[in-house]
Order: C-alpha cells, then sequence, then structure tokens
C-alpha cells in the first residue's frame, strides 16, 4: 500500500488526537472523505505495524514510532510550504497543494536545507532536525565577524522573506564559505569574500546570516 496514503492516515489521526487520547473511525473517514470500512481496513495495517494501537469500537491512537512519523511528514509539509510561499512566491494555496505531494518524498537533508534558507522557524518539537538542530549549533552573524575572520553559512534568520530572497539571489545559501574582507565604518557596509568575489552587505542583512567560524 502507498507510502504516502499511510501517512496521510497517520497525519489525520495525528490532527485529531494532536498526539494523545483516542480518534474514532468515523471521524478518521469523515476528515479524509472516505468510507468507513476503508480506515477500518488501513487502521488494521498501520496496527499491524506497530504505527497505532487499534481496539475495534474503542478508537485509536498513535505508538511512539507512529507519533514520530506523523510529525516528521507534517514538519516536512510546513517547511516546504514556508519555502514555496517565500521563496519561490507561490499563493498560500498553491503551496498547500504542492506541499502535500512533497512531503511525503521530501528527504531530511533536503527539508534541513530548506529550513536554513527560509530563516529557520523555531518549530518546538520538530522531528526533521534532530541533534542537526540550528539550536543545537555554535554560530554568529555576520555582523559579529572580524576582518581575517572565516566561516561557512549556517542559515538564516528572519521574518522578512523579500530580505530573505535578497540573500539568496546573491548567493548567501547555507553551506558556502565566507570570509570577512574590511568594515568600512561601525554601521557601514561591510566587505565579505565568497566564492570569487568581493560582496559589500549592510549590517541590516549581514545581522541575518549566521555562520560556523574557524575561529
Amino acid at each position: 500500500m502507498a507510502t504516502g496514503n499511510r501517512e496521510d492516515y497517520l497525519l489525520r489521526i495525528l490532527r485529531i488526537t494532536d498526539g494523545e487520547g483516542v480518534a474514532k473511525t468515523n471521524d478518521i473517514a469523515a476528515l479524509m472523505n472516505v468510507s468507513a470500512a476503508s480506515v477500518t481496513e488501513m487502521l488494521k495495517v498501520l496496527a499491524d505495524d506497530g504505527l497505532i494501537e487499534y481496539r475495534k469500537y474503542r478508537g485509536v491512537s498513535l505508538t511512539d514510532e507512529g507519533l514520530a512519523q506523523a510529525k516528521r511528514v507534517r514538519d516536512k509539509h510546513q517547511i516546504a510550504e514556508r519555502f514555496l510561499m517565500d521563496i519561490l512566491d507561490k499563493d498560500p494555496g498553491s503551496a498547500h497543494e504542492e506541499a502535500c505531494r512533497m512531503e511525503h518524498v521530501l528527504s531530511d537533508e533536503s527539508a534541513r536545507k530548506m529550513c536554513r534558507i527560509v530563516g529557520a522557524a523555531d518549530m518546538s518539537g520538530c522531528e526533521v532536525c534532530g541533534t542537526d538542530c540550528l539550536k543545537n549549533t555554535s554560530n554568529i552573524p555576520l555582523n559579529h565577524m572580524s576582518a581575517g575572520m572565516v566561516g561557512k553559512i549556517s542559515h538564516l534568520k528572519c521574518d522578512n522573506a523579500e530580505k530573505i530572497k535578497r540573500l539568496v539571489s546573491i548567493g548567501f545559501v547555507p553551506g558556502r564559505t565566507i570570509s570577512l574582507v574590511n568594515r568600512t565604518t561601525n554601521n557601514g557596509p561591510i566587505i565579505f569574500h565568497m566564492g570569487e568575489s568581493n560582496i559589500a552587505l549592510d549590517q541590516d542583512l549581514a545581522s541575518i546570516v549566521f555562520v560556523l567560524t574557524d575561529q
């Protein structure tokens, strides 16, 4: 049976129960617009796989493994949806529909990279990043670097999508190596070297880009 279909059921159960309590078969059927018989058939499969606990007439609850899988797919959806809207300028409706398809095939690695580009949204309990979560890294914003320091871009962090897109368009994306060449004045632009070019960045934009430094 298709993985996406199974994950859709786990997501609906998570939506109904919020990870606690039980979901009734009829409630799942109504939410997915399918028959109660179809729901019962799938619940048996998910129970055999250890993803849910199912007792006929008593409802269904997610096991620890089922909850983790459901949250992982939900988090990938949220990351993909924000990326599509903030970086690719998709309208909310189109972004949601496309994210529904992406959530089932998006790798953890790709989801982490997208999360770092869209501004490192703080998603409490996110299942995608794990120990690689940005909250577990030591990094500094570019405007705190000193002349001669070298680092690798870790992530961007800003709620303003236009600023994020501006930075991405000129090459400030996670994984790139960057060094600070010179500061003009305390409040003036900062000169960085990235790739084969020197780039001037104002203090505001520099404060959005976080790096892991070699020093």
